[in-house]
């Protein structure tokens, strides 16, 4: 999955002092290294090798699970954040892990997109204020311009277009925390009937009801995009998607 600029990310990215060895705090500084420069593939394997020297620190494998996240590897991360659990974690590592696994259970679901596997979908992006927008339809019912984002774990829809849609959270419904600029939100989780981007379409997509910015209805994340191999074609100003 190739993207850049994305507003969220999938998870907070935890700093904790841990009680391990040298080589290991290395192993695991150098991932979170190269996890902030994106480089995901050299963070994941940092991190495993670090859990391999000491796999009773949670917190090692929850940062094997972020990294596992970013590469769309959903059925590993959610493991990796299931191990954090069983360790015993501190409160707030237990409650970031605990998100972890609920966003990542509608990945894990057995539907897929409408489109046959290996269809590919080119979609025009528009850059606005850094960020690279598409048009999309919610509910077969409404247009909205999201912000394409690899690093969100959900989709994100502002409440205005939310209401258009007669979308609204249960009096139960889980409040998913987010990580913005600003620090940490959090807004209720929903269910979309269908997201399509060009003749790329995905009923039953998780979401989250939160206001993004001017101008922008949502997020474009990975409860729409985990089912695509999605390349962000900057130079032509296009998204590549292509069924798994």
């Amino acid at each position: 999955m190739n993207a850049r600029g994305a507003l969220l990310g999938p998870l907070l990215f935890l700093v904790f002092t841990t009680s391990v060895g040298a080589a290991v705090s290395d192993l695991n500084d150098a991932g979170k290294a190269a996890y902030s420069r994106g480089d995901y593939v050299a963070a994941e394997r940092l991190f495993s090798q670090a859990v391999a020297q000491a796999p009773g620190d949670p917190l090692l494998h929850y940062h094997r699970g972020v990294a596992l996240m970013r590469l769309t590897r959903w059925r590993e991360a959610s493991a990796a954040f299931e191990a954090t659990l069983r360790l015993s974690p501190p409160a707030e590592l237990a409650a970031t892990a605990q998100q972890g696994v609920r966003s990542l259970a509608p990945l894990l679901r057995e539907s897929a997109p409408r489109n046959p596997q290996g269809e590919e979908t080119l979609v025009t992006l528009h850059r606005t204020r850094g960020n690279w927008l598409v048009e999309v339809r919610l509910n077969d019912s409404r247009t909205a311009r999201f912000v394409v984002d690899t690093g969100a774990s959900a989709c994100v829809v502002s409440p205005e277009p939310a209401a258009d849609l007669g979308v609204r959270p249960g009096p139960r419904a889980e409040m998913v925390p987010m990580q913005v600029v600003g620090g940490v939100t959090a807004g209720p989780r929903v269910s979309l009937a269908s997201v399509r981007v060009g003749d790329a379409e995905v009923e039953n997509v998780a979401a989250v009801i939160h206001a993004i910015g001017p101008g922008i209805d949502g997020l474009l994340g990975n409860t729409f995009l985990g089912r695509f191999t999605v390349t962000l074609d900057p130079d032509r100003g296009v998204l590549v998607l292509r069924t798994r």
